[in-house]
């Protein structure tokens, strides 16, 4: 089921807390798919692989269908699922997330494990740079010189970004538009051209919006 929009994180980052003398290191990876989760996941299991746990969960794919976790020895229940939480809580999909942890000598008991694990990642959510994938129409836009900076400024007041520009005989704008929008957006350019301007859908996608 396609979803209107859902985040996703940017780039690779690492986050590390302390708890009761315990290290977590959680790591975020960008993925596409399943097997790069799987990629991603062993490639960090081998750097901390004297740790005491490497926990993960993803959400591999845009509809949220593929999701994957493990508590990787800590008591059933304690780590992976609730790192799951976190990611679909916050919408947060086609990312990886492991929590290394490097035990110190002092036990959190159940509740503390969920605490520990679900903040660890909620926190390095908040740390890292998050993009808003948004299904979006990438349309071209024709119009006389004179538009242009006008129709950059309608393509905003949409929600679009504009993501290229050809100057021609005629200024082409290539723009990016969740597709609830497009339709308004189209109304509204050829109103304030008088029908002089060209628009049209080259093609539908995700498309990612810097917050």
């Amino acid at each position: 089921m396609q979803k209107d929009w859902f985040y996703s994180v940017a780039a690779a980052s690492e986050y590390v807390k302390v708890i009761s003398k315990s290290r977590f290191i959680t790591t975020l990876e960008p993925i596409e798919n399943y097997d790069e989760a799987i990629e991603k996941l062993k490639a960090i299991s081998k750097k901390y692989s004297d740790a005491t746990h490497n926990c993960y969960a993803f959400i591999s794919n845009d509809s949220a269908t593929e999701q994957r976790f493990s508590d990787d020895g800590e008591p059933q229940g304690t780590a992976g699922l609730p790192m799951l939480e976190v990611l679909k809580k916050r919408k947060v999909h086609k990312t990886l997330a492991v929590v290394t942890r490097y035990f110190g000598g002092v036990k959190l008991g159940a509740s503390g494990l969920v605490g520990a694990y679900s903040s660890s990642v909620a926190e390095a959510l908040d740390t890292s740079s998050i993009v808003k994938n948004v299904w979006a129409d990438i349309a071209l836009v024709t119009a006389d010189y004179g538009a242009y900076k006008k129709i950059e400024e309608i393509c905003k007041s949409y929600d679009g970004e504009v993501v290229g520009v050809n100057f021609d005989r005629e200024v082409e704008l290539k723009v990016a538009l969740p597709s609830q929008n497009t339709k308004g957006f189209f109304d509204k350019i050829i109103d304030f051209t008088l029908g002089k301007s060209k628009a049209s859908i080259l093609e539908s996608k995700y498309y990612q919006f810097k917050l």
